[in-house]
């Protein structure tokens, strides 16, 4: 079954970007579904699944991001100690947040309004606890705009899930949290769509990676001098 899945998501990525994209984005789709242990390929335009809150025409389809550009993304953080408190917001079925704990991430948490990504993402968290069972976990099905961030939750994961009215919300959420909690915050931010947001918020770019055109990461940070 999931060789199908494989073939469609080839067809998908080549059809709607470029076929160098597709062979690219499948060879890492295989070397992370089986290097991870999980099941987190399949797309899902999330018409036909039950949704919390009102904001799903906001939203973009399911579909995980790139283990390559999570790999990237997540050995440039490890050059910052303290940074092991992760939230993904739109987290779909888990991917992001088991790589993490691959990456030493203690405290990871997962927040999507579909109850059926929630559902299969625990499932892959369940045996990514196997392996690290010393991190701690928490998905939470609700929608975005109304997660209060803690006060130690310092990087923050999109792939790109949601449109600028969404985006243009959680922002205000963490910059409140930040001012009210000084700490040094990061951004990781795949297929960065709404990146202006964030800079005219205050974030500095710290890292940037595009691979095969189609392919984009930002890292961007921000100190709690700058909270202001």
């Amino acid at each position: 079954m999931k060789f199908i899945y494989y073939i469609k998501y080839w067809y998908f990525i080549g059809r709607n970007w470029s076929f160098p994209l597709a062979f690219f984005s499948i060879y890492h789709e295989i070397k992370g579904e089986n290097k991870y242990g999980l099941d987190t390929i399949e797309l899902d335009r999330l018409r036909t699944i039950s949704i919390i809150g009102d904001n799903i025409h906001h939203s973009s389809i399911y579909q995980a991001c790139n283990y390559y550009i999570l790999e990237k993304g997540f050995e440039f953080l490890e050059n910052f100690k303290g940074n092991n408190n992760l939230v993904d917001f739109g987290c779909g079925k888990g991917r992001a947040l088991a790589v993490a704990a691959h990456y030493g991430f203690a405290n990871i948490t997962g927040i999507d309004f579909a109850k059926a990504l929630c559902v299969a993402a625990e499932k892959n968290i369940q045996k990514t606890n196997l392996l690290f069972p010393s991190s701690s976990y928490n998905i939470i099905c609700e929608d975005v705009v109304n997660y209060k961030i803690e006060p130690d939750q310092n990087v923050f994961f999109f792939f790109n899930p949601f449109d600028e009215v969404i985006m243009l919300a959680v922002v205000k959420n963490i910059l409140s949290s930040l001012r009210a909690n000084p700490r040094k915050a990061f951004i990781m931010y795949a297929n960065p769509v709404h990146k202006e947001i964030f800079l005219s918020a205050g974030f500095e770019e710290e890292y940037y990676l595009k691979k095969l055109e189609y392919l984009e990461l930002t890292i961007l940070s921000k100190d709690p001098a700058q909270n202001n």
